[in-house]
């Protein structure tokens, strides 16, 4: 073989084993990065932390992957840790501890892999009907037609959970597990007598149907909100304000939860402090994503969190000065 065949033989080589070899960056891990279904704040803040996260760090790539509902964020991130693999989630603080614990939906499978990043923004539950409805207070939604939000959701799991402190049983009403497009429709057909409508202020659900009709925010009983406050600090009493939206005409008082993006022990370190300082180092760009982004600031970032937080957020919110527990 004289020489010129050997050099050809070797590019060729090199050409081939190049070829068949993947490149940096197709060789790097997709990370999911689950949310709510579309049409929340949720969904619309996670999809910005993704837009942030893949822009100004090009060695880490998210995939926004909308789901059904909490559940199946959980379910979805226990798989990828059994599978030895990251993942990122954005659910309620109040599901979050749930899992953790293996409580309630989540009955005999603790998550105990699940670490908290930081606070992504307070979500607000409204208990709504037209503006001529017998129902004036929770209790009234006994043998009622009542969307409740998405099955498994942190929306329908809390407004069940409102109504049974109110006295109101699942046998005692009719749910529905409706899109919040479906009750908006339903209480404008007459469907529904009722249903529930969550999101961070303001909830633009609520708006359209407000502008349409007339509708009202039923309130939750003082006592009560209190007493679910006081044993349950992943929730929040807040108050809608009179005249926040077209025809509310008093304010009204209602309960609240933080939503948080979560993450698995198993993701290094220095992935979570660098996810999260990037978030941080660029919040006035992420702010711009959606109202509800602004949530997220320094003195909430811990806010309604009880499950234990990821050694590489701690280590970075303690360095800020912002780990408040």
């Amino acid at each position: 073989m004289d020489c010129a065949k050997l050099v050809l033989g070797i590019v060729g080589g090199l050409m081939l084993l190049m070829a068949a070899s993947p490149s940096s960056t197709d060789a790097r891990e997709l990370i999911p990065f689950l949310t709510p279904p579309a049409g929340g704040g949720a969904y619309l803040t996670g999809a910005g932390i993704v837009t942030i996260t893949n822009k100004y760090l090009p060695e880490v790539s998210l995939v926004h992957e909308a789901t059904s509902s909490s559940m199946e964020i959980v379910r979805r991130m226990m798989q990828r840790e059994a599978m030895n693999k990251d993942a990122f989630g954005i659910f309620s603080c109040d599901e979050g501890w749930r899992a953790y614990r293996g409580e309630a939906d989540f009955k005999g499978k603790p998550f105990a892999g699940l670490r908290a990043v930081a606070f992504n923004m307070a979500t607000d539950l409204y208990f709504v009907v037209p503006g001529n409805s017998p129902i004036k207070s929770y209790g009234d939604a006994k043998g009622k037609r009542i969307a409740m939000g998405g099955p498994g959701s942190g929306p329908a799991n809390t407004a069940q959970f409102l109504l049974e402190q109110h006295g109101v049983q699942k046998k005692d009403f009719r749910p529905y597990y409706f899109t919040y497009k479906e009750t908006v429709e339903g209480l404008q057909d007459g469907s529904l007598d009722g249903g529930f409508l969550a999101g961070g202020y303001p909830i633009a659900s609520y708006s359209e149907l407000s502008s349409r009709q007339s509708v009202r925010i039923v309130p939750v009983d003082e006592k009560i909100l209190k007493k679910i406050v006081t044993e349950h600090p992943y929730y929040y009493a807040t108050v809608v304000k009179a005249g926040s939206y077209k025809g509310l005409e008093q304010d009204t008082s209602i309960l609240g939860w933080g939503t948080a993006v979560w993450t698995l022990a198993r993701v290094s370190d220095d992935l979570i402090y660098r996810f999260l300082k990037n978030l941080f180092d660029h919040r006035q760009e992420y702010y711009q994503i959606h109202t509800a982004a602004r949530d997220m600031q320094p003195e909430t970032v811990t806010k309604g969190i009880t499950v234990p937080f990821h050694p590489g957020a701690e280590k970075y919110l303690k360095e800020m000065g912002w780990f408040k527990k």
